[in-house]
């Protein structure tokens, strides 16, 4: 009676202890991730927000719209993704915005916190960068033939007109 006792005992410590070190591992994650600016057009919509790189090569992208869509276009507001490296210099992000709107984004890394990247939605393309300036993102996003980024007055975000 006594063994059985002990026995459940030392379970429920163990489980208690990997349910903690679980907790630990994302602490210690957050605490020394980077979070940088982002900026994307996905399906020639302008979207902003923020990645936050983590130690152990993940991240996560978290994206709104900053303003109102073009006429005749689906209004995007949001997007969320999640981001693995593929190699030293290389990563992806699955894309997935409201609406409906997916996209597999191939990331090419500039530095640990730098970078840009390219990928197909089901009606149009999508353009990402992190961590870069003004002038680099508007060298590296894909904007449509009749819009151009422009640095937004007070931030070192862009607006596309």
């Amino acid at each position: 009676m006594k063994q059985q006792f002990f026995a459940s005992a030392l379970a429920v410590v163990m489980l208690a202890g990997m349910a903690g070190c679980a907790q630990i591992n994302d602490a210690g994650l957050a605490i020394f991730s980077s979070t940088l600016p982002t900026v994307a057009v996905v399906d020639a919509q302008l979207l902003q927000g923020e990645i936050q790189l983590f130690p152990d090569h993940t991240g996560t992208v978290t994206l709104r719209s900053g303003g109102a869509p073009d006429l005749g276009a689906a209004a995007l507001t949001s997007c969320m993704g999640r981001l693995r490296y593929t190699s030293t210099t290389t990563g992806a992000i699955d894309l997935r915005c409201n609406g409906g709107v997916t996209a597999d984004l191939k990331i090419t890394l500039l530095g640990d916190t730098r970078g840009y990247g390219y990928g197909p939605t089901a009606t149009g393309m999508a353009s990402l960068t992190f961590g870069l300036s003004a002038s680099e993102t508007r060298a590296h996003l894909l904007v449509p033939a009749n819009r151009k980024l422009v640095d937004h007055a007070d931030s070192s975000y862009v607006e596309l007109k």
